[in-house]
């Protein structure tokens, strides 16, 4: 009786939508089409070190890719990396990127990232928003998510990735091809390419000490 009427279950609510074995999609940032607001971070390391910096206004219109990361783990970092080089070596086409890291604790984070500079991509400005681990309030970024990665072109978005469980594998590939496409298309980077950037991975990148609960 007990296994009638769980089969009836499984059977009646997936088809009426009251129950899925597929949880909803997350959303991170503005969506395609919507604006980019201008916003200010912190510049940690190279040249960018001490500088407040605003990205969207220094592309002034021309394409853009942010890469927000809300989460520190060896997979954020790895494909912070690949897509922080590529993007970098796009700059000569007008490409203006960063890696944003939020944090709830910025003086830790700061510390943590000086220590894996090795670990972190080279090329472009990697820096940390004041804004905390919510990021800029303009953005509504999504704590559930370990990254948010967006290209844009004249201050609206593109393309919007929202990952809750990066991969260079499966997300590496699309992003690439979305920065691509924004700068007048072709073909972009396989993974295999795109992990031939990286390199091996230091261990000073898989976990920041103490990190922030969700929900603090």
């Amino acid at each position: 009786m007990i296994r009638s009427l769980l089969a009836v279950v499984l059977v009646v609510l997936p088809a009426f939508g009251l129950w899925s074995q597929e949880a909803a999609p997350e959303f991170s940032g503005p969506q395609v089409g919507e604006k980019l607001a201008p916003f200010a971070i912190k510049g940690i390391l190279g040249d960018d070190a001490g500088k407040e910096l605003d990205l969207i206004k220094s592309a002034d219109g021309k394409p853009v890719c942010l890469i927000f990361v809300h989460e520190v783990t060896r997979p954020t970092v790895g494909l912070a990396r690949a897509i922080g080089l590529f993007a970098a070596s796009k700059k000569s086409d007008g490409l203006t990127s960063g890696v944003v890291f939020l944090s709830a604790d910025a003086t830790e984070t700061e510390n943590w990232m000086k220590r894996a500079s090795g670990a972190l991509p080279r090329g472009l400005p990697v820096c940390i928003s004041p804004d905390g681990q919510e990021g800029p309030g303009a953005y509504g970024l999504n704590r559930k998510v370990q990254m948010t990665v967006l290209v844009g072109k004249e201050s609206a978005v593109t393309a919007n990735f929202a990952l809750v469980q990066p991969s260079l594998q499966a997300d590496g590939p699309k992003i690439a091809q979305a920065i691509v496409d924004v700068l007048g298309g072709g073909k972009g980077p396989t993974a295999e390419e795109l992990q031939k950037l990286i390199g091996p991975m230091r261990p000073a990148a898989g976990v920041r000490p103490a990190p922030a609960k969700r929900g603090e």
